[in-house]
């Protein structure tokens, strides 16, 4: 069979019009594709587009012929189908040029369409949400409020250790009743245990270095880590306890129950990695088991893998730590770690432990100082406050004249991610994001948590799957839409830098991204610019062109300075 149809203007502009609003439904079934046909009665083009959408799903077209002359094009078209239709277009030129402008706004409108967000032409009353095969169209209504989703089992509940509990029929602990080994547990908790108070108020080395190739420049580089978020941190339990007649709350850290020596999670060797994109709870639930995990330097020394371990309530075992370096890892307990590494009874080669030599009291104190450590210490919060203490900036001075500008950049970094986290938690809604990263802050209610629907969302990956990191913002989602906003107009942004409006910039990835850093040298002193750098060991001589303005964190630090640039 053989057919030809001839397009006039106006059947031009039907075609148009049809895929346009066929654009904002997704066609499945041919019976709306018919209602469609029915509502604007383009009786020229039912053959063809019966044809086209018939034969897509199942058929491959390709041009048979094509005739080209001054005032007309001929296209022969032929769909492999079971029909075998063969149809022929003929246009005139002032055909083609007007079909040529609708298909190009065609696919303007159709681009604008992909994106994660649209609004129905069809109806201004409705916005409509499309992260999906389904749009959701939701009516406009007040502003939502945010509670904890229902737990789902088994990822609840852990089981702990009855640290300093006598009799369970007892509501109030009293002191004079304890053990030995349960009134340090106790004293670990109270904040009273003077091991762990030494290395809490311990100020970590920076280092000085003198770069002679630079006009004999001397820095300081600080010491910084990853760090933690603290929702990842197993929640403490409020005791009350009987001490000295007076009745105190102490918050009592979870040490999780045992049931293997190591983790069977190995470093540098991926078939023990058995967990994907959607598997992070199991993947803490496996450490969580384990009385110890092995971790070693991977890029750097500084490495996530470190607070997955001691976030999941069990002890790192840090291969060759005596080999990072006196200012690299500065802020971790390097003490209780090599503690860790002469127990009695640990077998290391074998990951094996001897529990006829094993002292299990000592391992759980050594287990419950580390992670107390990593509570007051270790969070993203905490390490913020040193960055505060060590430029002595006030923080306690009042809320209004805090004004924070942090230059972010959108893709996935562990050392920008966390520290903006941290900073976020403190500073709240006087905290100016330059490019917040949108996988901190929202994710689509339509799409399923999988590696798929997660990269085809935001455009790009996340490093490690987003373990310990992936919207851990959510819930200042308003100041991500804030600031999205005032990050497309920069000028505004240099004209605060140059007003002094921020009262401290922090650059949460200079290597990565130190957008407005010339301005900011011109208008600002050096202690009210902070310079993270959280790159992998080695040498960078894009350093050089940040080192002479800001006060310079730095994750790697060598003990000896040439190689670091």
């Amino acid at each position: 069979m053989h057919s030809t149809v001839y397009l006039g203007s106006d059947t031009v502009v039907h075609v148009f019009l049809l895929f346009f609003v066929l654009s904002f439904y997704e066609v499945s079934s041919s019976s709306l594709f018919y209602q469609a046909i029915n509502i604007f009665k383009v009786q020229s083009v039912i053959l063809f587009l019966q044809g086209f959408f018939d034969s897509i799903t199942r058929a491959h077209i390709y041009a048979n012929d094509l005739l080209v002359t001054v005032d007309r094009i001929m296209l022969e078209i032929k769909f492999i189908d079971h029909r075998q239709y063969k149809y022929t277009l003929e246009l005139s030129t002032k055909k083609i040029f007007i079909l040529f402008i609708l298909i190009s706004l065609f696919l303007i409108i159709y681009l604008h369409i992909k994106t994660p967000y649209r609004l129905s032409l069809l109806s201004p009353a409705l916005t409509s949400v499309s992260f999906s095969n389904d749009s959701v169209f939701e009516t406009h209504s007040p502003d939502y409020y945010s509670i904890p989703m229902p737990c789902i089992e088994p990822h609840c509940h852990i089981q702990c250790l009855k640290t300093y509990e006598t009799d369970q029929q007892q509501k109030i602990i009293h002191q004079d009743s304890l053990t030995k080994f349960q009134r340090e547990h106790l004293m670990i908790d109270l904040g009273e245990d003077t091991i762990l108070q030494q290395l809490i108020n311990s100020v970590p080395p920076r280092k000085q270095c003198i770069f002679e190739r630079i006009s004999n420049i001397s820095i300081k580089f600080h010491p910084i880590l990853f760090g933690f978020i603290d929702i990842y941190f197993p929640q403490t339990r409020s005791r009350p306890i009987l001490i000295n007649n007076q009745i105190k709350t102490v918050e009592q850290i979870c040490l999780p129950q045992k049931s293997k020596a190591f983790s069977d999670l190995i470093p540098g060797k991926l078939d023990t990695y058995k967990f994907s994109f959607e598997n992070e709870l199991d993947y803490r639930r496996v450490y969580s088991s384990a009385y110890f995990a092995i971790t070693m330097k991977k890029g750097g020394w500084d490495c996530n893998r470190h607070y997955e371990i001691l976030t999941s309530g069990t002890i790192p075992f840090f291969d060759r730590l005596n080999q990072s370096g006196q200012s690299t890892l500065a802020l971790l307990p390097k003490s209780l770690l090599y503690e860790v590494q002469n127990l009695q009874g640990v077998n290391r080669d074998s990951l094996t432990i001897d529990f006829k030599r094993f002292d299990i009291n000592q391992y759980n104190l050594l287990l419950h100082r580390l992670l107390y450590y990593a509570k007051h210490r270790l969070t993203t919060e905490k390490i913020v406050e040193y960055i505060l203490k060590t430029i002595e900036y006030p923080l306690k001075i009042s809320k209004q004249q805090h004004s924070i500008l942090y230059i972010a950049h959108r893709q996935a970094d562990y050392m920008k991610d966390f520290m903006l986290h941290g900073f976020t938690k403190i500073f709240e809604d006087n905290l100016h994001v330059y490019q917040p990263p949108r996988y901190l802050y929202q994710y689509s209610l339509n799409k399923m948590w999988s590696n798929d629907e997660m990269k085809s969302y935001y455009n790009h990956k996340l490093y490690g799957f987003g373990y310990g990191y992936k919207l851990c913002l959510k819930a200042y989602s308003h100041l991500y839409e804030r600031d999205h906003q005032e990050s497309s107009n920069e000028k505004s942004i240099e004209n605060k830098i140059k007003e002094k409006k921020y009262s401290l910039i922090v650059f949460g990835s200079i290597l990565r991204e130190h957008r407005f850093y010339s301005l900011v040298k011109d208008y600002y002193e050096q202690s009210k610019v902070v310079l993270i750098d959280g790159e992998d060991e080695g040498q960078d001589n894009r350093r050089k062109d940040f080192l002479n303005h800001g006060i310079y964190f730095l994750r790697e630090i060598p003990d000896d300075c040439r190689l670091i640039l």
